[in-house]
């Protein structure tokens, strides 16, 4: 697996004139997707069928078009694909979001990108708080 900070080493390196190591890159994430979905011999049409979600848009993501897919999809796909969305959240972007990006998207993505921002304490805090609303609905 990749370096997950690998964005940051390579900039340090080429900052200080040094070429980044192959381990230190990090990888598109529409390359990881397409490979991911290619080894779980999905087309992108059953991709698009099983999540609701458009061919067209999953292959934008895919050839690198859409570098920053919504992370409403992006969880999804992780999902669909099993693979660690963290890590795809990560290579994607959006772990490293400003405070001015917060009228981006509805607010399922908005809840997402806030999410990312906590430390692994801090989500698992949110979690437990939103199971508790879940079942004080159900009651």
């Amino acid at each position: 697996m990749e370096n997950l900070h690998g964005g940051r080493a390579n900039s340090a390196k080429r900052a200080a004139g040094q070429k980044p190591t192959g381990r230190d890159v990090t990888p598109p994430v529409g390359r990881v997707l397409r490979r991911a979905r290619e080894h779980q011999r999905l087309s992108l049409r059953e991709v698009e069928r099983r999540l609701g979600r458009s061919s067209a848009y999953l292959s934008q993501v895919e050839r690198g078009l859409i570098r920053q897919p919504d992370p409403v999809v992006l969880l999804e796909l992780a999902q669909l694909y099993r693979l660690d969305f963290m890590t795809l959240a990560t290579w994607a972007g959006w772990t490293g979001e400003t405070e001015g990006e917060t009228n981006r998207g509805d607010s399922a993505s908005l809840l997402v990108r806030r999410v990312l921002e906590l430390d692994d304490a801090q989500r698992t805090e949110v979690l437990s708080y939103i199971e508790k609303l879940v079942r004080k609905d159900r009651t």
